[in-house]
């Protein structure tokens, strides 16, 4: 395969980090409605595209078969292009402007300094999946290594008693976040940690925030709009109908992405 696409999962990395950054700025910076620009904190769902082939002939014919199987990709999608071949980025994303996706950056890597040149922002690369490759290369020369231990959160849990409505933004910086109210649609948690709600969750829950794959969400009404662990999504319409109001708790599986399971 020439291409691999991950939908609304991106991006460990570029998607989140911009709703991370963005965060991080709303919070140190004080919000005059007199000036001309506000800043606003917003999670973003963008697309990794990963090319696997420096062959321009290739490339074109799985961009056109991944056409036909995806036709959001003709309606603007926007996508982070991550590659580890050298090839003619300014040639790529004219192809891919042609198909109608939008290039919105590039993953750190073999492409950096041809994504300068053409004043394309630079993202973090995916970690996660690197990690995976990493580690697979490793296990063919060597025995079994322990795995990373992840730092948990050292603060205590931040705690929220009173609804969170639409528009409202929670974050729980290195801790775990706990609601013991409802989680309107519209509205947004994030924590570097993990995230437990005792009520309905219908927004979006973020968590392992900073990047930590050992975070986990647990609700007692799952509804949600989004959900994420350490950047990978999955929006409403990819989860099971079968746990739709359901009790679940949501983390990532061994393949690396999110699973929901029932706590009932």
């Amino acid at each position: 395969m020439i291409f691999h696409i991950d939908l609304f999962s991106h991006c460990k990395s570029p998607c989140f980090y911009f709703g991370y950054l963005f965060l991080k700025c709303f919070k140190i910076m004080s919000i005059d409605e007199n000036k001309a620009l506000r800043l606003m904190g917003r999670v973003l769902t963008l697309s990794r595209l990963r090319v696997q082939s420096s062959v321009p002939q290739a490339i074109v014919e799985e961009l056109t078969k991944l056409t036909l199987e995806n036709p959001m990709l003709q309606q603007g999608l926007p996508v982070v292009i991550e590659s580890d071949y050298e090839l003619d980025l300014a040639w790529l994303v004219k192809v891919l402007k042609r198909t109608g996706v939008q290039v919105l950056g590039v993953a750190a890597g073999v492409l950096s300094e041809q994504a300068i040149a053409l004043d394309l922002p630079i993202l973090p690369p995916d970690h996660t999946k690197a990690a995976s490759r990493g580690s697979t290369q490793q296990a063919a020369t060597t025995s079994a290594a322990p795995k990373a231990v992840i730092e948990q959160p050292k603060l205590p849990a931040k705690m929220i008693t009173d609804p969170v409505r639409s528009g409202q933004q929670v974050y729980a910086e290195n801790s775990d976040l706990i609601v013991l109210a409802p989680v309107s649609s519209g509205a947004e948690l994030i924590a570097d940690g993990c995230i437990h709600i005792y009520g309905v969750l219908r927004g979006r829950a973020i968590a392992g925030a900073t990047g930590n794959p050992q975070a986990r969400i647990f609700c007692k009404k799952l509804e949600a709009d989004l959900v994420a662990i350490a950047g990978v999504y999955m929006v409403a319409d990819q989860m099971p109908n079968k746990l739709q109001g359901k009790s679940v708790q949501i983390y990532l599986g061994e393949d690396g992405n999110i699973v929901i399971e029932a706590l009932d």
